[in-house]
Parts: structure tokens; sequence; C-alpha cells
């Protein structure tokens, strides 16, 4: 087996669709996993379009619990291979035969893989083949989801038109409706093969016809979890929950049984809870400069996020302020304590996830604008209280379970594993300012609609091709906040707001011209009455000119034929000439003209751009 850029490959695997090798990436020297199709594509067009489309979203995939795909290809013989990161471990299927896992673990692994199969829903991802062999164990113990989309991916190669490959997935692990074939498989497919998973990993055998809850093989089991399991291998898939929901039941199940000892104590060091009102559920993030965790309150049980910082006190200016004014487009801070070491915010917990899980796959305009709108809305509330963001990201942008925009992170700096790292959301030599925050989120807003970042030349921006296809008042709006130089840029976001509003009139026009270009023809009026519409036309316009003319006159015009054409209609000659008195009434009952806003004056003339470009 060769490969043009890697060398040194080495089969390690091999299954019904695929072989898998290890192999060094020349241009980085670093180890690789490839894998290989078993079956090439069919040669159509569609087939050779359906793999790049298919490949591209799953290489944007980026999230902890998921081996990332690095590049994709074909071979000389039209067989896709993928090329991931590569991972020493052993797969969970290898693992539940040679070790005994203990329970914390066993939870460990099933909620990281909830989270993961949370993450690529939102993206709209299905993995069709979730089972043990596809998921590894890294040598810190933590899971990774491999295979994302590959499963999709083989129903349009050769292997396909054998009998045992009419369906995708593996039979102990499928969901009832994905037997009947892939058309019918769906994100809660997945959930169903991970409710198998947890079967095997509680009750130490596969469900089968019948079976009981795994409490009735494993009596350590809480009726909470026998309910979640239960819940998830429903034969009905609206019945299932969704990963996101999954995770939140899993979560109050486990009450922090899946977390280290390590990370238990780590959290109690950071948070005194003395009379123990409070509950570790689960550590959220965990970086050099600081951990994030969610916490239950035993009284209520509801939920709050405790975020802590080390050695860094950027940010809790603006967290003090935004603990005693709140917005629905900024997350709830609902208290700041700082010391000369550490500083910590308390928030509320939003399952919905960040805006960086969402965007693997570029978003629908419509999609896009009610984000936008939201993001707009914080960012105004903010600038009207002196806050400066000045860290605008993806990340920091998150959803509540009703898809509810929040913004958080308002003054933290922000962070970089190396110095040489670029920071796409800030203009060189730029610092923090409203004009910053409206760049950084031009650049969202680009990421949003193409799925790529943005990139200049010369100071220019150089739209990639994606950005082409979305529509032109989008492309208008979003140079204007990309401007490197300050000065030139849209000014504040409520002339972004305006924009994205005035848009949507514009289109709501469009739409109304197009129902009256299409709406049905009236019938025909007859002769006589179109003769007599004229007539009355021709009536009206002749007295409408008599009364003009009067005007004229009685502003002391000299018009003798209109006066006497007015005479004999019966008009009185308007002869006498206004006082000064009478001048000044009337001219003080006119109302000053308005002067429009500059900045209305600004947004109407891009606008005006828009449609001539």
């Amino acid at each position: 087996m060769e490969l043009e850029g890697f060398s040194q490959l080495e089969k390690i695997a091999e299954g019904g669709m695929a072989v898998l090798y290890r192999g060094i990436q020349s241009s980085l020297s670093r180890p690789v996993a490839i894998k290989v199709m078993k079956g090439a594509l069919s040669g159509t067009p569609e087939a050779h379009e359906m793999f790049e489309a298919e490949s591209r979203i799953v290489a944007r995939l980026d999230h902890p619990h998921i081996i990332r795909v690095i590049d994709r290809g074909l071979t000389a013989d039209e067989m896709p291979y993928f090329v991931m990161d590569y991972v020493e471990g052993l797969t969970l299927k290898d693992a539940l035969k040679t070790q005994k896992l203990s329970d914390r673990r066993k939870l460990r692994i099933i909620m990281q893989i909830a989270k993961a199969l949370g993450y690529a829903h939102k993206n709209n991802v299905i993995h069709r083949d979730i089972k043990p062999g596809n998921i590894l164990l890294d040598k810190e113990g933590n899971a990774r989801v491999v295979d994302f989309g590959i499963a999709r991916l083989s129903e349009d190669t050769e292997v396909s038109i054998r009998e045992e490959s009419m369906t995708v997935g593996t039979p102990a692990y499928m969901a009832p409706e994905q037997r009947r074939g892939a058309a019918f498989t769906s994100s809660a497919s997945d959930i169903y093969s991970l409710g198998v998973i947890m079967y095997l990993m509680l009750a130490s055998k596969l469900p089968k016809a019948g079976y009981p809850a795994p409490s009735h093989f494993n009596p350590k089991i809480p009726s909470s979890l026998d309910k979640i399991t239960m819940a998830c291998l429903a034969d009905d898939p609206d019945r299932r929950p969704s990963a996101d929901k999954l995770v939140a039941l899993l979560l109050k199940a486990l009450k922090g049984a899946h977390l280290k000892q390590e990370q238990k104590a780590q959290a109690q060091d950071t948070f005194k809870d003395p009379k123990e009102k409070f509950r570790l559920l689960d550590v959220i993030r965990e970086t050099p400069y600081g951990t994030v965790c969610l916490y239950e309150n035993r009284e209520d049980h509801s939920l709050m996020v405790l975020k802590k910082r080390v050695g860094n006190f950027q940010g809790y200016n603006e967290s003090e302020i935004l603990s005693r004014v709140k917005h629905r487009n900024i997350i709830n801070v609902r208290g700041v304590s700082r010391n000369d070491r550490i500083f910590i915010t308390i928030l509320e917990y939003l399952s919905g996830g960040s805006l960086q899980n969402r965007m693997a796959q570029p978003m629908p305009p419509t999609t896009f604008t009610a984000v936008a709108d939201q993001i707009c809305d914080a960012m105004i509330f903010a600038h009207n209280n002196r806050i400066v963001h000045g860290n605008l990201r993806p990340h920091n942008i998150l959803f509540d379970d009703t898809n509810t925009v929040k913004v958080m992170d308002f003054g933290f700096e922000p962070h970089y594993a190396e110095a040489a790292e670029q920071n796409w959301y800030k203009a060189p030599g730029e610092t923090a300012s409203v004009l910053a925050d409206i760049f950084a989120a031009g650049v969202i807003f680009y990421q949003l609609l193409t799925g790529m970042l943005p990139e200049w030349k010369r100071g220019l921006l150089q739209p990639c091709e994606p950005f082409a296809t979305i529509p032109q008042h989008l492309r208008t709006l979003i140079k204007g906040m990309l401007c490197l130089e300050a000065h030139v840029r849209i000014q504040s976001f409520e002339e972004v707001k305006r924009c994205l509003h005035l848009i949507e009139e514009d289109e709501d026009e469009k739409t109304r011209t197009k129902i009256k270009q299409h709406a049905p023809s009236k019938k025909r009026r007859s002769p006589l009455r179109s003769l007599a519409m004229v007539l009355a036309l021709l009536l009206l316009v002749g007295v409408n000119g008599a009364l003009y003319s009067w005007l004229l006159l009685k502003k002391g015009q000299d018009m003798p034929a209109v006066a006497s054409i007015l005479a004999s209609l019966g008009f009185e000659h308007p002869t006498a000439t206004p006082t000064p008195e009478s001048a000044s009434q009337t001219a003080s009952s006119i109302p000053p003209k308005t002067a429009s806003k500059p900045d209305q004056e600004l947004t109407l003339r891009r606008v005006d751009q828009a449609k001539q470009n």
C-alpha cells in the first residue's frame, strides 16, 4: 500500500468496510492513522460530490472525545481514505474483554460518548455505527469516538452492493428503524446504539427480546440509571432522549460519580462548601489557566457553573457589573469573588452548548440572521453600559435549551497554546474597543455563513469561494465589519442590527413584488366602463389644476388668463396680499425639517450601494 505524502505504512487492523494503517505524515513527521475504504467510489459525479461534501464535514468535527480527521482523499484505485490523529490505546471492545473496568470508569466512558454524540448531532452529523469497536480508550482512559461519517460514505461504494452491506451498522447495536434501511436512520439511531453499549457495560450482557432493566443483573445500578438506559432503548425513536438531554439526565443521575478523585479534590479546594449545600456534578473544562465546574443545589436541584481563573483578574470588573445588570442575551452572572490568587465567577448553566459546537457546516442565511440579531442585542446592551468584550469568539457565545443566544466572558483575556498562534478575531495591532468587538463579530459572521475563516492580502479581504454564494446584502454587511482600518469600519452594533433589519424589509418587499407579478389577471373591463373612467379622470385633473392655479394667485402670482378662467367657473379672484402677521403665522405653522442622523444616512448609503452592486 502506497499513498503520496505518507511513509512507513503498516496494516494494524482490518474490518468489513475498511483497512486501518499506521504511517508517518511526511510533511510534519508525525504518526497518523489512515483508514482506507475497501469499496471504490462508483465513478459517477454524484458519488464524488457526496464524498467531498461528507468528508469535508467530518474533517471539521473538533471535539475532545472525537478522533479528529486531518485529511482525506482517493487512492489510485478510487478508494476513499481518511487520515486521522494516531492515538495510542485500545478499543472499548478489547477493554471489556481484557480489563475489569471500575463502575466509575464505565460511567465516565458513557458520559464522554454522549457528549461526543451531542456535538456531532448539533452539526447534523450522524455516526450510524456506534459500537464498542468504534470507541477508542486513550492512555488516560478517556473515550474517543472514531469513524464519524465513514459508515455514511460506505453506502455509495461498491461494497454496498453486497447483501451484508445493504444496511449500515452492526446488527447487535442497530436501532429497529435502522434495520429497515439507511434512509430511516437518524440521530435517534445513534442514541439507541449508545443505549445498547450502556446496557452491556452495566449488565455485562447485550439486551435481547424481553430484556429486563440492567439492575436485574447488577443490583448496584440505581433506578435513575435504569430509566435512562431503557429510555435510550425505546423502539420508537421519538421516545428516546436527544444527546443533549441524555447528558443532562446522566449528570443528574450520576451526581459526579463519573469524576476522578483528583478532579473532586481540586474542585473542593476551589469552592469551599462547609455546609455541603452544593454537589459537584461535572468538570466541564480544565486548562492551565483555570477550571469550569458544574454544581447542583441540593435543596432546589438548580444548576450553576463555577468558573475559576488563576493568576489573571481580567474580566472581574465586567463580571461584577453584569452581576447587577441583566439582559436576555447575556449569560446570567450570579456572583463574583476574588482573592490575591484566583478569581471566581458563578454563572447560570446553559445546556445548549456553544456556537463553536454548531459550526461544522455553514448556516443557512435565515438561521444566521436569527443568531446574528441576538449577538447584536447583547453587544448593544454591553456597549451602552460601557462594557467592551475584547474576546468575542464562537466559544463564548452559548445557547440555552430554547436556542436563545447568551454571550459570556466579557473582558476575559484570550489564551493561546503558543505565542505564534494567530488570533483570527482581532485586527493586527488593535486593542479592545467597540470597533474591535465589531471586527470580531464580523469574523464570526463570515465563519457562520461560509464555514471558513477570512483571509486578507495586502490589507484587503480575500473572499473564499463559498462567500460568493451568500446573498449580496450579507456580503456587503460583513465586508463593512471586516475593514482592517477601524475608522472605515461599521461604527456600532446598532448599525449592524439596522442593516440586518433593513435587509429583511428589502427581502419582504421583493417577496411582495414577486407575489404581485404572479397574481392572477383580472377580468377585462367593458369599453363603456373604461371610457367613463377616463372622462372622470380628466374632470378630476381639470378641477385640481384650477385649484392649484387659484392657490398660486392667492400668493400674488400675475396670471390673468388663469384668473379669467377661474371667474368663469365661479371662483373669486384672489387679489388680496397677505399681511406680515399672517405670513408670520403661516411660517410658524410649518414644522422644522428634522435632520437625519449620520449613522442612519451611512446605513442607507451602504444599502443603496449593495443594491447597485
